[in-house]
């Protein structure tokens, strides 16, 4: 197992239609995320625009957490509503219109990979996924197997497992986790 640590404050931010994209973590490291090339993709976004109509990829699929707002969206001429609570898991080939502004946090996977999924918690032992992710919506210290670490606010931890090693993790706060084995 290792981990780093990516502040958002060290991202460069891309433009998309509704606002602005900040790409933490991108596998395989030298595939491309406008080539549509990668297995999985972790960012944070910002809704800048309303309505905002999400870019669609075929064969992803995506799951998204608002992190300072309520999201409320259209999927295929469908009214749906999500809290910041919320894991709104949806087929990126879907046609999302949103009309909430805000920030989220996001996580595009290639159907072709064998496990993914995204929760909110406060604490979790996994052994199974090769990749975890932990991204901290508000300052929180985590104890990550018995190492003791400082998230700030939008840092994401990025866990390697590929040796599937029982992953143990507590926090003070809630997090937003995910779990990817390829």
């Amino acid at each position: 197992m290792k981990y780093i640590k990516i502040s958002k404050q060290h991202i460069t931010p891309s433009i998309w239609d509704g606002g602005k994209t900040f790409e933490y973590f991108i596998y395989p490291p030298e595939t491309n995320y406008a080539k549509r090339d990668f297995l999985f993709r972790i960012s944070a976004a910002s809704i800048e625009k309303e309505p905002s109509i999400f870019t669609r990829f075929e064969n992803f699929q995506r799951f998204l957490v608002m992190l300072d707002n309520d999201l409320n969206i259209r999927r295929n001429d469908k009214i749906e509503h999500y809290s910041q609570q919320d894991v709104f898991v949806f087929d990126s080939n879907d046609e999302i219109v949103s009309h909430s502004l805000g920030n989220d946090f996001n996580v595009m996977v290639s159907k072709s990979v064998a496990f993914s999924k995204v929760e909110i918690l406060t604490e979790f032992n996994h052994s199974i996924a090769d990749f975890i992710f932990v991204f901290a919506k508000v300052e929180t210290e985590i104890q990550l197997n018995n190492q003791k670490i400082t998230l700030e606010v939008d840092d994401l931890l990025v866990i390697e497992n590929l040796s599937q090693q029982e992953i143990s993790v507590k926090s003070q706060q809630k997090i937003i986790c995910s779990f990817i084995k390829i």
